[in-house]
């Protein structure tokens, strides 16, 4: 489909008269990063969920950002485009890491699409937001407001880094060490699943390499972090008490900056999607969701 002037892949599940879920991946990760089982538990609780590959992600168009830079509003109007495309006037939305940011965004710029603002595993909008988080990332001097990456994600980064992949099965096995640091301790770390999502995502993608230019995303400027306390949109904050890549005191921060959210922290859940927790998201989001659920 086009959106925003460019391709993104979609794909949707359930009954389209059902209330709308709109799912936003994080961070260089396609719409694959969704779980089919876990949108099957939302199909089941009556959504119509749509999940897309990100610009740069998957299917989707790929850029030279050097020539085509964009921002977080491009990623935004990206978002916007794709409930355009299905038509829809008002949607729930769903975001996970650098999704919850854009969803933040989203809801600040067009309210009037918004039913509901679900933010998963991320960080409120800040002007610090992409400059500290390398900072941290690249052993340097921290200078954030919010706790930086724990250790064992830095460590990972910085080793990635050092030894970037040349090929197909070195790039899964980058892939596969990062998706480890980044889970929780709670539950054993799923290699079999992960590993076949991995591998797919990889052969579905036109240019793997492309989805690092997310890192290069200006951060929010201050209007937009500021518009955050400003927010009317229902919201629900859900965050991991283990994540490495935001700590817990970016999902308290972003519950008491947008004005009535609700937060769900979740015991030994890191930065992710764990399988042996699709039970509780799911609830907590068909529990926000059916709250307002008018198309």
């Amino acid at each position: 489909m086009k959106s925003n002037g460019i391709e993104l892949w979609t794909e949707s599940f359930g009954d389209p008269g059902a209330p709308p879920i709109l799912l936003v991946m994080g961070a260089s990760a396609q719409a694959h990063g969704w779980p089919e089982a876990f949108i099957d538990l939302l199909v089941a609780g009556g959504r119509y969920v749509i999940r897309y590959d990100h610009r740069d992600t998957g299917q989707s168009t790929c850029f030279d950002f050097q020539k085509n830079p964009y921002t977080l509003d491009d990623l935004a109007a990206d978002a916007l485009g794709v409930l355009d495309a299905y038509g829809i006037a008002r949607a729930h939305l769903v975001g996970a890491s650098l999704g919850g940011m854009i969803c933040q965004l989203l809801s600040i710029l067009h309210p009037e699409r918004v039913l509901t603002l679900t933010s998963m595993v991320s960080t409120p909008l800040r002007t610090d937001s992409n400059e500290t988080f390398l900072q941290a990332l690249l052993g340097q001097p921290y200078t954030g407001t919010l706790p930086p990456p724990a250790p064992r994600a830095v460590e990972m980064y910085r080793a990635v880094a050092a030894s970037p992949p040349s090929n197909r099965q070195e790039a899964i096995e980058v892939q596969m060490t990062i998706l480890r640091a980044l889970a929780g301790r709670a539950a054993p770390f799923d290699e079999q699943e992960i590993r076949s999502r991995v591998e797919r995502m990889f052969d579905r993608a036109r240019d793997y390499s492309a989805s690092m230019n997310h890192g290069l995303v200006p951060s929010p400027t201050r209007e937009q972090a500021e518009a955050l306390k400003r927010l009317r949109v229902p919201s629900l904050v859900i965050h991991g008490e283990d994540d490495p890549i935001f700590p817990p005191g970016h999902g308290v921060a972003q519950a008491e900056i947008i004005p009535g959210a609700k937060l769900l922290m979740i015991e030994g859940m890191g930065h992710e999607i764990p399988r042996q927790q699709y039970g509780t998201l799911v609830q907590a989001i068909l529990s926000h969701t059916g709250s307002i659920a008018t198309r």
